[in-house]
């Protein structure tokens, strides 16, 4: 019987504390590029270093965050969840000037804990997934760009039609992050929300950090 606040999952451990499980050597190639595919979807994260909110090495600061993160997984004694919280968001913090209101810190060390677990246990659907939806968003990128006008434009109903399949695949991505415990949060770094934030500039606090705001609909609170 599993200990109270800690749910049962597809037999994978979420909420409360879990102990470490251990990762087969063979298995580390899969949960690293799983890890790093978490966090190309991580839009608090990829603001920061699209807008260089960390300065001139905000591209380096996020690649050594990564690390970071993997080596606590291999490193740590115990795979607490909300220990790996609390380094993401400070890192985004520290390093980024961000303040998250949208519960990505939490979001993210929730998923990599997950993803961890079910590569550890043989299982690499979701890295599988992951990856197959990202070459997917690189060939719809590779073909807009062939289609562009000669005015380096897109024509008005290749506009309209990229629009769409941008609509379908957000909303695709945004359904298979509910499934994996990402509600009320934007983990598409291209998405529609990153570009709203880009167009109307950083929001900044009392303290000077940039805010990543949560999103309207309805959430964790």
């Amino acid at each position: 019987m599993a200990a109270q606040g800690i749910v049962l999952r597809n037999n994978i451990l979420v909420g409360g504390g879990s102990r470490r499980v251990e990762l087969p050597a063979q298995h580390r190639p899969i949960f690293e590029e799983g890890a790093a595919l978490i966090f190309m979807r991580w839009t608090a994260l990829q603001l920061g270093v699209q807008n260089e909110w960390g300065g001139s090495r905000s591209a380096e600061k996020a690649q050594e965050l990564l690390h970071d993160v993997i080596n606590w997984f291999y490193n740590t004694k115990d795979h607490e969840m909300f220990d790996l919280q609390e380094l993401l968001d400070e890192a985004l913090q520290v390093d980024f000037t961000i303040q998250a209101e949208d519960d990505s810190p939490y979001q993210v060390a929730r998923l990599l804990v997950n993803m961890h677990n079910q590569v550890a246990a043989g299982d690499f659907s979701y890295v599988n997934e992951m990856k197959s939806q990202a070459a997917a968003a690189a060939a719809s990128q590779a073909a807009a760009a062939s289609q562009r006008a000669p005015n380096g434009l897109p024509d008005a109903d290749e506009s309209s039609s990229d629009e769409d399949d941008d609509e379908e695949g957000s909303q695709g991505s945004a359904e298979a992050m509910d499934a994996e415990g990402g509600e009320d949060m934007d983990m598409d770094g291209g998405g529609a929300a990153a570009q709203q934030q880009q167009q109307q500039g950083p929001v900044i606090d009392a303290d000077g950090f940039q805010v990543v705001q949560r999103k309207t609909r309805g959430g964790r609170r």
